[in-house]
């Protein structure tokens, strides 16, 4: 244990040196250099560990550093090395002679320096490794203005998602030195054009049963009581018919006590823009997997899905009515409360015996 400094510096020195090595030529140093394969040797080298490499592909911007993390897993590994053998001599002679916990207490900066030292090995190679990554980005893209981003994950390999990261990093940091990344179209762009919109395509043409139910307006009456009865005779179902018979009865009150008090529309707008829009809507897709003469799956579920619900519908059709006459009922309650005590008072009530004429 006496030698573990001298250890130590070896091993320091060894990576050192092992870090300022030049790294074996890639292709992509070569293509950014304008060297050819067989020509290693003939004019530009790699540069040395620690400095920017400063040949650029025809997209890159600011030059990649593949040893921008070189030098903090160094420094991580010396203070791992240092305080994990200071933790492993120290930390069992101070347990045995004041317990564990006073042994945490007093090695407590020592862990810290080692789990320190630790973290910033891992920091480092993931440095390390993504600049690697930018590199291999960069000799995908090539000259490419525009290049999909699924295509560069596949290529990488990694995940859709990472590749977006590791891209919008590249942006961020000036490695690209101009473009954004398209998420509308998945695509990497390239170029200071902005952002090009495509033109909307021209819509199709609507059947016309979707016409009317896009046309039909809710305030009309006389139009959606129409729309109910024709949708009754195309249901064939005694029990759906039933059902819808009663909401056709109950809209038609609710229009009628519409037009009779204008001045609480305000009452009706949830029903008229909401429920009963959608009670239509579900009506006549059931009417049109009716029309269909085939009971598969897909459509039985569907159709006892909405026949399980049509009693709901119909106890919140007359819900709705029912609300419509609560101030109705607020005033007449009122009225009658009124009146009673001006029985009582003028003695016109009970088994006094008096008369009008009293």
């Amino acid at each position: 244990m006496t030698f573990w400094p001298v250890g130590l510096i070896l091993l320091f020195r060894k990576l050192t040196r092992d870090s300022r090595r030049r790294t074996s030529r890639h292709p992509y140093d070569m293509r950014r250099e304008g060297a050819a394969p067989g020509t290693q040797g003939m004019g530009r080298q790699t540069p040395p560990a620690g400095q920017a490499y400063t040949g650029r592909s025809p997209r890159q911007g600011k030059p990649v550093n593949l040893d921008r993390g070189k030098g903090l897993t160094i420094w991580g590994i010396v203070l791992a090395v240092v305080f994990g053998i200071a933790l492993t001599a120290g930390f069992p002679a101070v347990a045995m002679g004041s317990g564990f916990l006073n042994a945490l207490a007093v090695m407590s900066p020592v862990i810290g320096f080692f789990g320190g030292g630790l973290a910033m090995i891992w920091a480092g190679t993931q440095r390390t490794k993504k600049a690697k990554r930018f590199r291999k980005y960069l000799a995908l893209i090539g000259k490419r203005e525009s290049i999909s981003i699924t295509t560069l994950a596949q290529a990488m390999p990694v995940s859709v998602h990472k590749a977006c990261d590791d891209l919008q990093d590249m942006l961020d940091s000036g490695v690209l030195e101009k473009g954004y990344l398209d998420m509308s179209t998945g695509r990497l762009i390239l170029s200071d054009e902005g952002l090009q919109e495509e033109a909307p395509p021209a819509p199709e043409p609507e059947e016309e049963s979707e016409k009317e139910e896009d046309t039909l307006d809710m305030t009309d009456d006389d139009a959606v009581l129409a729309a109910i009865r024709q949708l009754n005779d195309d249901i064939d179902d005694e029990m759906m018919s039933q059902k819808i018979d009663r909401i056709g009865e109950i809209t038609g009150k609710i229009f009628a006590y519409q037009k009779q008090n204008p001045n609480r529309a305000g009452q009706l707008r949830s029903f008229l823009s909401y429920y009963l829009p959608t009670t239509l809507k579900i009506l006549k897709a059931y009417a049109r997997m009716e029309e269909q003469g085939v009971e598969g799956e897909n459509i039985r579920s569907a159709k006892e899905r909405i026949e399980g619900m049509m009693d709901k519908v119909v106890e919140g059709f007359e819900k709705q009515l029912d609300r419509l006459f609560q101030d109705d009922a607020m005033d007449i309650a009122t009225d009658v409360q009124v009146l009673e005590r001006m029985l009582e008072k003028d003695g016109l009530s009970g088994g006094s015996g008096m008369t009008l004429g009293g």
